[in-house]
């Protein structure tokens, strides 16, 4: 009996150091470049622009090395934009936009990573993104049809885009062990609009709908505890 007793409490011993956290979090750091996307013709992506984001993340596990990732992201995505335009004025022109967003980001992915290789673990990720407009200013450069020299003015323009943001993401990276069960998360994440985010029809051409994508290229750090 008392062996019996013996192996149980082992066993017991054993399993306990086999199991896993069910649950991490941590703080997140990032920087992006982001960009527009449009389908429509006269809608022209004028480069990548800097941005940056902060957040909390969250791993639920649903196995030792498989985790459900969620949390919340501050994010500032900026981009620039070309395309034809109608002013107050009923000027019609060419206005270049860049435009300076802020998100509240709901991350919901997949999390893979490898058991440790040489020290350290490597993971992917893949999953959905929702992103909530906070607001929205535009540094506007507007170039009248009969003008040589453009219109600049800065605007509120939280009114002109959607206030959902819905975005496939895929993400890769490495874990790098700190201390117990704290470690070190960095890697690259390219988040990807599938929805337009921007509101209301051409003012010279209403026909033609207002129609961009913002995406972006994350660098990502997170400590986890």
């Amino acid at each position: 009996m008392k062996k019996a007793i013996l192996v149980c409490m082992m066993l017991s011993v054993g399993v306990v150091h086999a199991q896993h956290k069910p649950f991490q979090f941590g703080f997140k750091a990032a920087a992006n470049l982001g960009w527009f996307h449009s389908t429509e013709d006269d809608y022209v992506n004028q480069g990548v622009s800097a941005g940056t984001a902060w957040g909390f993340v969250a791993d639920v596990y649903l196995m030792e090395n498989y985790a459900f990732t969620t949390g919340f992201d501050v994010v500032s995505l900026n981009g620039t934009l070309k395309y034809p335009y109608r002013s107050a004025e009923q000027m019609d022109g060419v206005l270049t936009r860049k435009y300076h967003a802020k998100y509240i980001g709901l991350p919901l992915s997949f999390t893979m990573k490898t058991n440790e290789i040489k020290g350290l673990r490597y993971y992917g990720q893949i999953g959905f993104g929702l992103g909530f407009l906070l607001s929205a200013k535009g540094n506007d450069s507007f170039l009248a049809t009969d003008s040589y020299e453009p219109e600049t003015t800065d605007q509120n323009i939280t009114g002109d885009m959607r206030f959902l943001r819905a975005s496939l993401n895929l993400g890769a990276g490495v874990e790098i062990p700190l201390h117990g069960d704290t470690y070190l998360r960095t890697g690259l994440k390219f988040d990807n609009a599938f929805s337009n985010v921007l509101k209301g029809d051409n003012g010279q051409n209403p026909e033609v709908k207002n129609s961009a994508r913002n995406n972006y290229i994350e660098l990502n750090v997170a400590i986890i505890f």
